[in-house]
C-alpha cells in the first residue's frame, strides 16, 4: 500500500521502519525544525533525521488547518493511507479524511484511558504494572475513534519513560503491520471505545518534576520513572535548583523528621515514613556527580531540608 507517514518524536521511528519494510510510504509529515538547547540553534525532529537517511520525501507544515497547499500535496501524492504516530498536532477533518483508508493513529495506552499527548507518563507516574498499545483511525476528537486492535503490555516496576517508551513503540511496529492489510481489506471490525470512561492527559512541563516531599516515596519514584529524562525530576536547596538525575526507593524511614530532610547517603525522607535514596545529581551550575562526590562538596547538606 502506498502510505504518508506523520510523526515527529522518537516514539515513532521504528513504526516508521517498520512501514518502509512492507509497504510504499510516498511522503513523512513531521514538525518543523525547531531551537534546542542553551543556544538555540535550529534542529529537525528525530524522524526528520531518519525519513532523510531512508531517503523519502520529507513535509514540514507549520501548520495544517486552512493549508490548501499543504492539502493538495497530500492529495497528490494519491496515498491509500494515512498513519500517524507521536506527531504531536491535531490534524483536521479534511485531512484526515482525504485517502480512501482515512488515518489510522498508534497510540501508547489500552484507549479509551490516557488519551492525550502523555499516555506513557502518566502510566508511569501513576504506578500502573500494564498498559497497551490502541491503534485507531483518527476523528475529530482526541483520541476518540474507533479501534482496529489492542494489545496489553507489562510495566516493569524499574521502567522509565525511555525504557517503556522503546519497548512500546517496538511493539507497536509490529503490531501495525500485522493488522493494516486486514484492514485495508475490511476484514477488521472496528470497535467503539467507552467514552464514559475515557481519562486525559496533559502536556508535560518543567513545573511538573518539581518533587513534592510530602508525596511517598513511591509517588515521587514514579514521577522520577515518568520525567526521565525530561523535564527531570528536581528540587531547591538554600534557594538553588537541584535536579536528582538517579534515586530508588528507600527500605529505611525517619518518623521524627520532616519530609525532604536530607540524611547519610543521599537518603531523602518522604511523606507516611516513606524515603527515597538519591544516587546521581546536579546543582543548578554545576556538573552532573554521585551523591557520595556531591556530599563531599556540599557536607551541610545532611540534615537540613530540601524544599
Amino acid at each position: 500500500m502506498k502510505i504518508v507517514f506523520f510523526g515527529t518524536s522518537n516514539f515513532a521511528l521504528p513504526i516508521l521502519e517498520a512501514l518502509v519494510s512492507k509497504h510504499d510510504v510516498a511522503a513523512v509529515v513531521t514538525s518543523p525544525d525547531a531551537p534546542v538547547g542553551r543556544k538555540r540553534e535550529f534542529s529537525e525532529s528525530p524522524v526528520s533525521a531518519l525519513a532523510t537517511d531512508l531517503k523519502l520525501k520529507t513535509l514540514k507544515p507549520a501548520s495544517l488547518k486552512g493549508n490548501d497547499l499543504f492539502r493538495l500535496e497530500l492529495a497528490d501524492l494519491k496515498a491509500d493511507m494515512f498513519v500517524v504516530a507521536a506527531y504531536g498536532r491535531i490534524i483536521p477533518k479534511d485531512i484526515i479524511e482525504l485517502p480512501p483508508h482515512k488515518t489510522l493513529n498508534v497510540h501508547p495506552s489500552k484507549l479509551p484511558k490516557y488519551r492525550g499527548a502523555s499516555p506513557i507518563q502518566y502510566a508511569l507516574l501513576n504506578g500502573d504494572t500494564e498498559t497497551g498499545i490502541s491503534i485507531m483511525q483518527i476523528d475529530e476528537e482526541m483520541d476518540h475513534g474507533p479501534i482496529l486492535t489492542m494489545e496489553k503490555a507489562a510495566i516493569d516496576s524499574d521502567d522509565n519513560f525511555i525504557t517503556l517508551s522503546d519497548r512500546l513503540a517496538r511493539a507497536s511496529a509490529k503490531l501495525l503491520l500485522a493488522v493494516l492489510d486486514e484492514y485495508a481489506n475490511g476484514r477488521l471490525t472496528l470497535k467503539e471505545q467507552d467514552h464514559k470512561s475515557a481519562s486525559f492527559t496533559k502536556i508535560i512541563t518543567k513545573q511538573d518534576g518539581k518533587v513534592d516531599w510530602n508525596k511517598t516515596g513511591q509517588e515521587i519514584f514514579n514521577q522520577f520513572r515518568a520525567f526521565y529524562p525530561w523535564p527531570g525530576l528536581w528540587t531547591t536547596w538554600n534557594g538553588k535548583k537541584i535536579k536528582i538525575t538517579g534515586c530508588s526507593l528507600s527500605d529505611l524511614n525517619f518518623p521524627d523528621q520532616q519530609p525532604g530532610t536530607v540524611n547519610a547517603n543521599g537518603v531523602v525522607v518522604c511523606g507516611k515514613d516513606t524515603a527515597v535514596e538519591i544516587s546521581r545529581l546536579q546543582m543548578e551550575g554545576k556538573n552532573e556527580a554521585g551523591i557520595l562526590d556531591f556530599l563531599n562538596g556540599y557536607p551541610q547538606i545532611i540534615g537540613s531540608k530540601l524544599e
